[in-house]
């Protein structure tokens, strides 16, 4: 790996979850990490404090000297923050974080999970998999925590897969921002396998439409090994879809599909189970979180380890113990009998899929959700689909908009607006918008009562009204 050839690393931005799972595997590999990023506390803090990481805060201190390779993040400016400025002007290599987890990917058979919702937790499932069947895989996961895991990147020398998501938003969103070509993040990996999870249009800040995005995906498929294999979502398949991997296996409900599975809707709260019949084989599919979008994430990692060679008996006897990822419908401590959770789901297609799977579990119960939509950009792209997104549910709690650092605000659309069009659209949703996330937690101390189940969702900083309450 041409990557390797350095040794003291400087990483600009180090506190994203995808930055903290890539210092890991350069520590695996021997190298000195160092980074620097905005003040303030990310979910990242205890994992980064544990590795000891002497992180600068702000990006206008100099590179420290001895500092032979700098990777950046797509947020802070990308290739335009001035540390990456400082390194280009310098002469020092500098690398995306997308090339440099495309360096250690390439360099074993990958295992690439992609799309809109579940990249994170089917990855996860993979890792875990993989490791309880002692087959020691590399792996890296854009998440703070996997429970049952000590890290969320890891690099084994003589691994023979490495799993990672493959994020299909821009390498350096702000030189599309400026008329430079898109670059797809997993535009750097070759996958042996790739899983495709739900394809939904999503990042309008830098894809124009649809058709874009199934276009990008479509190029995406043909980097696939040609002896490797493309596992897709029946329901999602579209008639262009291209690839060059020689195995293609559809999944998901009735008999015409290569592997058929379905959902077990009387499974018992804190339990989810169903079935996947491939290659004449029937198997009972159980895990521990809740929701059918989890039990296709569970499926979808079972074909994966089973391409990967994986019996699918063993594949399906090691996710029984698959406990949870952060921010994934985790349960959080409750609070004077109020039953809370997080969850990271920000797109409408996944919100959607939270409150299905929370009707499901508490039918009975009074369920307050608080949502922080997450970009100017998306939230008014999907407007109208985030309010369908809330039409099943009782309460929503709306903070205000949660600004990604590659975007300015933009005034013509608001949090109050979009509590408003779900309140209209449906009466029987009662949709307040409260602003910030004290006045959430304010909202819930006074309105909650014993029984009840609160969840918060999206992709900024929503999870600390938890730690308010």
């Amino acid at each position: 790996m041409e990557i390797l050839k350095y040794q003291n690393f400087y990483l600009v931005g180090i506190k994203g979850v995808g930055m903290a799972s890539l210092a890991q595997l350069l520590l695996d590999a021997g190298k000195n990490v160092s980074g620097s990023d905005v003040d303030g506390k990310f979910v990242t803090a205890a994992l980064l404090e544990k590795l000891q990481i002497q992180i600068d805060e702000g990006f206008n201190q100099p590179l420290p000297a001895n500092t032979d390779c700098v990777i950046y993040t797509a947020a802070h400016q990308g290739r335009f923050n001035p540390q990456v400025q400082q390194a280009e002007q310098a002469g020092l290599p500098v690398y995306s974080h997308a090339e440099a987890l495309g360096e250690f990917f390439n360099s074993q058979k990958g295992i690439a999970v992609c799309g809109v919702g579940g990249k994170t937790t089917t990855s996860a499932m993979i890792t875990w998999i993989l490791h309880q069947l002692k087959l020691q895989p590399s792996y890296s996961i854009g998440i703070a925590q996997i429970h049952g895991l000590e890290n969320t990147g890891h690099y084994n020398l003589n691994s023979e897969y490495f799993v990672a998501e493959a994020d299909e938003y821009a390498t350096d969103p702000v030189g599309v921002q400026r008329g430079g070509e898109v670059v797809p993040r997993f535009a750097f990996l070759n996958p042996h396998i790739t899983v495709m999870r739900g394809l939904q249009f999503d990042h309008p800040d830098v894809y124009r439409d649809f058709d874009h995005t199934k276009s990008v995906f479509n190029k995406f498929f043909q980097q696939i090994d040609h002896d490797g294999t493309l596992i897709f979502p029946a329901s999602q398949k579209y008639p262009e879809l291209v690839t060059s991997a020689s195995n293609l296996i559809f999944y998901g409900e009735g008999e015409d599909n290569d592997a058929q599975i379905r959902y077990d809707q009387a499974a018992s709260r804190g339990k989810t189970v169903g079935h996947i019949k491939y290659q004449g084989v029937e198997q009972v599919i159980e895990i521990s979180l809740p929701g059918k979008y989890n039990f296709d994430n569970a499926a979808a990692a079972v074909l994966a380890t089973t391409a990967a060679g994986v019996p699918i008996e063993e594949a399906a006897e090691a996710m029984k113990s698959f406990s949870s990822v952060k921010r994934r419908f985790e349960r959080k401590a409750d609070k004077n009998g109020l039953l809370c959770f997080d969850d990271y789901a920000h797109h409408p297609h996944e919100i959607k899929a939270v409150v299905q799977t929370l009707n499901e579990w508490y039918p009975a119960e009074r369920k307050f959700i608080a949502f922080q939509p997450h970009t100017f950009s998306r939230t008014k792209e999907l407007f109208d689909e985030f309010v369908d997104a809330f039409a099943e549910s009782q309460s929503v709690l709306l903070a205000d908009i949660f600004a990604s650092a590659r975007e300015s605000a933009d005034s013509s659309v608001s949090s109050a607006q979009l509590a408003e069009a779900i309140a209209r659209k449906y009466p029987a949703t009662q949709a307040e918008y409260l602003g910030s996330l004290e006045n959430i937690a304010d909202y819930m101390k006074e309105n909650a009562r014993p029984g009840d189940v609160f969840i918060t969702l999206g992709a900024g900083d929503i999870y600390q009204v938890h730690e308010m309450l």
